[in-house]
């Protein structure tokens, strides 16, 4: 019976193994072949590929498992990606610039000096996500969440991110000239020294943020909530600030 018993748990073991095995080969070896060589592949299965510093300029992924791919370095430039899924990715130094990806995954990917710049990621997941100097001027995130993620030093120069989720992301030294917050959610979010001159946030809730040594001047504030926040050496000078909701936010040092 113990015996019986040890090649059972050694098989269980075997194909436990071989199921790893299965998931870490998960990708369609002819999607693969197909997008790497310049064709469309709708719905490609290519999770766990090494695509990096591939040239997928201008093709149709919609839909696509990019999940656990290795993307850095590759180029998606005008590329198609409704819906597709890229969580757990690593998209390091990767080009999306003019990419279509509304409703696109990008939970938990790792992004650092990435591309995004006039890409449409509307009602996308950008969740957890480390975006560490990605630049993103220009982009439309309207309608998306990056809670918790990681924006530190991020370009947003005239992105549209209204109507979003930012719950507890970090935007530190971030820019966001010309940026359009507005009815977005921050709470908790820490905005330490932003570059965030001339915003529209109006309505946008800053619910215990940390905005210290930010420069909002000249933004429009209209009924935007700073309930507990901080904004010690804070600049706002020239900004619209009718109806706004202070609450306890502190404010010592700041400039208005």
């Amino acid at each position: 019976m113990k015996v019986f018993s040890l090649f059972a748990t050694l098989s269980i073991a075997a194909a436990a193994s071989m199921a790893a095995a299965s998931v870490a080969c998960a990708y369609n070896a002819d999607d693969v072949s197909a997008v790497t060589n310049g064709q469309d592949r709708p719905g490609a299965d290519l999770s766990n590929a090494d695509l990096s510093g591939a040239d997928l300029t201008g093709l149709n992924l919609t839909g696509a498992n990019l999940s656990n791919a290795d993307l850095s370095g590759a180029r998606l430039e005008r590329a198609v990606l409704t819906k597709a899924n890229f969580a757990n990715s690593n998209l390091k130094r990767a080009v999306f610039s003019e990419a279509q990806m509304t409703e696109a995954n990008l939970r938990n990917v790792e992004a650092p000096f990435s591309y995004f710049g006039h890409a449409i990621l509307a009602h996308s997941d950008l969740s957890d996500g480390n975006f560490f100097r990605a630049d993103f001027r220009g982009a439309t995130l309207t309608e998306s969440t990056g809670a918790s993620a990681v924006f530190q030093e991020a370009t947003f120069d005239k992105a549209n991110l209204s109507k979003s989720d930012f719950t507890f992301a970090n935007f530190s030294y971030s820019w966001l000239f010309q940026s359009n917050l507005s009815e977005s959610c921050f709470t908790g979010a820490n905005l330490y020294e932003v570059n965030g001159a001339e915003i529209k946030a109006q309505k946008t809730d800053f619910s215990s943020a940390k905005l210290g040594s930010a420069r909002l001047t000249g933004g429009d504030f209209t009924e935007a909530v700073f309930e507990k926040a901080v904004l010690d050496k804070a600049t706002l000078k020239g900004a619209v600030l009718k109806d706004v909701v202070w609450g306890t936010a502190f404010k010592e040092k700041a400039v208005f």
